[in-house]
């Protein structure tokens, strides 16, 4: 049996395969235990928190290091001692499986934002605040400003009240980021490159115009990577 982990910082994907038959399963990050995992099965993992690292240590993990995804990714033109795993198996996913130049945007607690050229090189990428984590940071900085729910659409622009102006200041702000982002990118490579969205708020992002022509993957981004990096004899990976 193998058994591929996603990691993040608020919610941990386990990815079991037992002959031919593929589980997924999510569970908050804060619950992750090895209890979870089946006895003796192969382990391989993205994880970006640290606190874990001697858990998997433990189970004899597989890690998405750069040097574990380097027959499929050239990581020479940037600094990646301190790449996280995730974003290593979504390059790996770009370049195993996406018309290049490339882009990976992984909407969690954290955007990040992958690039891999025609020539399978990383070039580096972006990591902006998710939707709650701004939500958050403007609650805990300040005295009276509320925890905004997540909405699945936009406020009015301009917004006329407290609660909206929040959503306006962060929702609305994500999307223009990452629109920005794109467009300086497009000008940096001189063509589009494709754009593949995952994580657990890309539904939103996906619904923005400014952000059309995105393409959904449908195991996840880092899912995807792991299993092309570390494959299931029992399975094909999509």
């Amino acid at each position: 049996m193998l058994c591929y982990l996603n990691i993040g910082n608020t919610h941990t994907q386990i990815l079991t395969f037992d002959n031919v038959e593929g589980r997924c399963r999510t569970v908050a990050t804060d619950d992750f235990s090895p209890e979870l995992i089946p006895p003796g099965a192969d382990v391989a993992a993205a994880c970006v928190v640290g606190r874990l690292f001697p858990v998997l240590a433990g189970l004899n993990a597989r890690l998405a290091t750069p040097e574990a995804a380097s027959k499929s990714v050239d990581f020479s033109a940037v600094d990646a001692s301190t790449l996280g795993q995730d974003r290593v198996a979504n390059a790996v996913f770009l370049a195993a499986k996406a018309p290049l130049p490339a882009v990976a945007l992984d909407f969690g607690t954290c955007i990040t934002a992958e690039v891999v050229d025609a020539k399978r090189r990383f070039l580096g990428g972006a990591i902006f605040p998710g939707r709650t984590l701004a939500r958050k940071a403007l609650h805990s900085y300040t005295s009276k400003l509320p925890l905004v729910d997540l909405a699945p659409d936009l406020p009015p622009c301009p917004a006329a009240n407290t609660v909206d102006a929040i959503r306006a200041g962060t929702d609305a702000a994500a999307v223009d980021a990452v629109a920005g982002f794109l467009a300086r990118l497009e000008k940096v490579l001189g063509c589009r490159p494709a754009v593949y969205a995952g994580g657990g708020d890309a539904a939103f992002f996906m619904g923005q115009p400014e952000l059309s022509g995105m393409i959904r993957t449908e195991n996840g981004l880092t899912l995807s990577g792991l299993r092309i990096m570390f494959p299931c004899p029992c399975s094909t990976h999509g």
